[in-house]
């Protein structure tokens, strides 16, 4: 590959990042305002439907599970199942074998809910999958996978490095902090998006 193709290429490709991450903005922003709605349609906060969700994709979790799913604390789990649960969209229910052990469970109501609400995309899924191909697919699988591998790190070094009532003269400081603090994380954050998916090769 000549000089100029690969410059070619390399500018495309800054093009296309650029581009994915606007989309991926527009995206987010889509998904907040479907997710404010089912949250307005269940008449529950974000913190509520966030925990919910994290209940019924797997079905069957601990408080304290609750808890490092959804990054809250575990009094904060308390006080969101006390609310599920009065809602009717969670139970606890004490384990079979070991009576001491609680667990949080889905309710069929909220089972019947998201299967009705959510089946949409059973529809809408291969209406967009059909535009495609397999390579395309695998690819968009793996940008969703690090997707979440970044939010995650980045989440995690937001709550280490800034405070939420700090007075705005100091919240530079405490966003530098951050970026620093992501910057000495990049390596590794590298090395993990690697073994998810080798870089491309120009």
């Amino acid at each position: 590959m000549n000089k100029d193709t690969y410059e070619s290429r390399e500018n495309r490709r800054r093009e296309l990042l650029s581009k994915i991450g606007d989309l991926s903005r527009l995206n987010q922003q889509a998904s907040n305002l479907f997710d404010e709605r089912i949250g307005e349609f269940l008449g529950i906060n974000h913190t509520d439907a966030r925990c919910l969700d994290i209940v019924q994709r797997i079905g069957r979790v601990s408080p304290g599970q609750l808890a490092i799913h959804s990054g809250l604390t575990t009094g904060a789990v308390t006080a969101v199942v006390d609310r599920l649960e009065a809602a009717g969209y969670v139970q606890r229910a004490r384990d079979a074998v070991d009576r001491r052990k609680l667990w949080v469970e889905p309710t069929p109501h909220v089972n019947a809910l998201v299967e009705t609400v959510f089946g949409v995309y059973d529809l809408i899924g291969p209406l967009m999958m059909k535009h495609f191909s397999i390579e395309q697919l695998e690819g968009i699988s793996a940008f969703l996978r690090m997707g979440s591998l970044i939010n995650q790190a980045l989440a995690e070094g937001l709550r280490e490095n800034t405070k939420p009532t700090i007075d705005t003269a100091a919240q530079l400081t405490h966003a530098r902090q951050f970026r620093r603090a992501i910057d000495a994380l990049a390596p590794g954050l590298a090395a993990d998006l690697d073994r998810l998916l080798p870089p491309a090769k120009n």
